[in-house]
């Protein structure tokens, strides 16, 4: 019996994560300054100078003029951007890119500092922060004015109150009152923000009354947490405060307490829903499921296998490690299966998929400090000679490989597209018109030009989603007296009946709605927006065709062209060339009412080879140069060879309906029989 004690005894132990020492040391302090300060140093460099796509106009310029955002409100974000906006550097969009900077980094530091609370290897922190800073899903929210940085920092605080809860609770004893306290306060402040963190809170808030032990049976120590997380939602009361001011912006009328609870609860989305409603095929949850996974593993360069599965290996340790992992795996899956339940944006288009990816930065947090821990378990059971020198190299390769990979496609140091398309669309408005719009990032930068920059203030902008609802007809009473709002049922041809005599009306990006203007009104292109005349009346050629040209030089979409599908510039673009084409449609209609001008033809001719030269050419494109090209050679007989040309590559797109396929082939032959001919027999229509 003794022998097998003295065996046991002098068995060496399993190796375990311990709890670490909370002191500061020099490489200590180093590390931690570096986890923050790096990534904020790498966000300045590639920080964006104005506003972007997406709902990033739309916070600038509510905090500008501290109005209300969009359902839920996001209040806590509306004032830090407020106070963001009072740096004196750099634009006023610049500075509220610069608060997501300083979100982001701050959130990369408490994951380091989390870490290394948990496993005392800053090689380990380092991995984290710099994984999670540098990612695909992260990095280019936090050079750019979005709730979600915000969202991280708090998502990491969790993370990071966490640990301290349980460190403090190592010993078997109840975790301090006040640490509780702060962090059921730090939890309250998130949803203050943004709604998803409930999905974090839920088990978040259960975790700390279990730490409470039985004082959590009391109800004074029960209404103390609840009362500190209450507290957290104090920046709440912001939004009835500007609903009475009704800024020029403001979404909702949370002055009333039933506008306040609709807003709260996103009742114009759907309080469990992403989007208003689903458009498309909104996929399966387990099609979600397998975007979120393909999404996080690209991230890390699947990085994350290994690191994860290493991560996963301390759940067979006793301890701090092993209660941290098996509590955020549970809160990880409880998040990304709810989410992905919930979620209802379509998945078979690329922008809105990349829209749906934005929410993943939440799972990627814990994900991120996984990794970290990861790497602490492979260095337990490394040897620790090697791996005193193999931890930095191997801790700092991945965000090194991150920050190199994603650095050109990341950037937005000289992006200023969707400000520059929002400008381009103002400019292209007559003086003093209205201007009916959709589209968030459209919305948001002509907005954002307007209040924020002082571009156009003569026009007036009616988000074409939300002009018929009741509380933005008081907003618009209050700040656009002259404009008649018709009574419900609310349709757009009787506003245009009620207010187009009076001041030019104009559309941006069509909707459906306009089908049924079409019957009374005729739409003209001019420039990025459309203006709505009565039928029966055209605009002068020469000069509608110059003002057109000169309004669509305002943008160049060739600066789009480096950007993906998904990307809200590709989005702009494409909006951009439907906008021209629509103006080369109407351009070769209203020029074959003037045969004899060579003028005429020559300016359709110009405008229809821009689009022709494009890699995506429509059809019907082809089609209507070729017309110009035939109505000029009527009077300049060299223009049939690029008649024949144009229509060869039009027939070779085997065009099907088309009335006047005949005449163009017998034209195309006649041409090419006697390119020196006049003349040629048959005609053919402009569409």
């Amino acid at each position: 019996m003794s022998r097998r004690r003295a065996r046991t005894a002098a068995a060496p132990p399993a190796p375990s994560i311990t709890v670490p020492a909370a002191g500061w040391t020099w490489p200590a302090i180093l590390a931690a300054a570096a986890s923050g300060l790096v990534p904020l140093a790498v966000y300045l460099a590639t920080l964006s100078p104005t506003v972007n796509g997406g709902d990033s106009a739309e916070f600038v310029t509510v905090a500008w003029l501290l109005g209300v955002a969009h359902p839920s409100g996001y209040p806590l974000h509306t004032l830090l951007a407020r106070l963001a906006t009072l740096v004196p550097l750099g634009s006023v969009a610049s500075r509220v890119n610069l608060l997501s900077a300083l979100c982001d980094a701050g959130a990369a530091a408490l994951l380091f500092r989390a870490v290394v609370l948990l496993s005392g290897d800053l090689a380990a922190g380092l991995l984290a922060a710099g994984a999670f800073a540098f990612a695909p899903l992260i990095w280019p929210y936090a050079i750019t004015a979005e709730v979600f940085a915000l969202n991280n920092l708090f998502a990491a605080g969790l993370l990071y109150w966490s640990v301290r809860a349980l460190r403090e609770s190592a010993g078997g004893q109840p975790t301090p009152l006040r640490t509780l306290c702060l962090a059921a306060f730090w939890m309250g402040l998130g949803l203050s923000n943004h709604h998803t963190l409930v999905f974090y809170a839920v088990p978040f808030g259960l975790l700390l009354i279990a730490l409470a032990g039985r004082r959590a049976q009391r109800l004074r120590t029960a209404a103390m947490l609840a009362g500190c997380a209450a507290a957290g939602f104090l920046p709440y009361l912001y939004l009835p405060l500007a609903g009475v001011r009704a800024a020029a912006v403001t979404w909702g009328d949370p002055s009333t307490w039933s506008g306040f609870l609709a807003h709260f609860l996103r009742r114009e989305y759907g309080t469990f829903r992403l989007a208003d409603e689903t458009i498309g095929k909104a996929g399966s949850l387990g099609a979600r499921l397998a975007l979120f996974g393909e999404a996080v593993l690209r991230a890390t360069f699947f990085a994350l296998v290994p690191l994860g599965l290493a991560a996963l290996a301390a759940l067979r340790r006793a301890g701090l490690v092993r209660r941290f992992v098996g509590f955020w795996l549970a809160a990880l899956a409880f998040y990304v299966v709810a989410f992905c339940a919930l979620a209802n944006v379509r998945l078979d288009d690329p922008l809105h998929v990349f829209m749906q990816e934005r929410f993943w930065q939440q799972g990627f947090v814990v994900l991120a400090a996984l990794a970290g821990l990861g790497l602490a378990e492979i260095g337990l059971l490394a040897r620790p000679r090697v791996w005193r020198w193999a931890a930095w190299p191997v801790a700092l390769a991945l965000p090194i490989a991150l920050v190199v990979v994603h650095l050109p496609e990341v950037r937005r140091h000289g992006n200023t597209l969707v400000r520059d398309y929002g400008e381009a669309v103002l400019r292209s408005v007559p003086a003093d018109g209205v201007l009916l719009v959709s589209g968030d990032d459209l919305i948001g930068s002509v907005r954002y030009l307007q209040h924020v920059e002082g571009v156009r203030p003569d026009v007036s902008v009616l988000p074409t989603g939300v002009v018929p609802l009741p509380w933005f007809r008081k907003v618009a009473a209050r700040r656009m007296p002259d404009l008649v709002l018709p009574s419900e049922p609310f349709t757009f041809r009787q506003f245009v009946d009620a207010n187009l005599p009076r001041r030019p009306v104009v559309v941006c990006n069509r909707m459906p709605w306009l089908a049924t203007l079409e019957e009374a009104y005729a739409l003209w292109p001019r420039g990025l927006v459309e203006e709505v005349l009565p039928r029966g009346r055209e605009p002068e050629l020469a000069a509608w065709a110059g003002l057109n040209e000169k309004s669509f030089a305002r943008f160049d979409p060739a600066r789009a062209e480096p950007y993906p599908a998904w990307s809200w510039e590709h989005a702009l673009a494409t909006i951009y060339w439907k906008e021209y084409e629509r103006f080369g449609t109407s351009l070769v209609r209203l020029a074959a009412r003037h045969r004899d001008d060579a003028a005429a033809q020559e300016t359709t001719i110009r405008v229809l080879e821009r689009l022709a030269a494009r890699r995506s050419v429509q059809p019907v494109v082809l089609r209507n140069l070729g017309v110009a090209y035939h109505l000029l050679a009527r009077t300049r007989p060299e223009a049939r060879e690029p008649m024949v040309r144009t229509w060869r590559r039009y027939l070779a797109t085997n065009p099907t309906g088309d009335a006047d396929l005949g005449n163009i082939r017998l034209l195309v032959e006649e041409a090419e029989r006697a390119l020196t001919a006049a003349g040629g027999s048959g005609s053919a229509t402009a569409r």
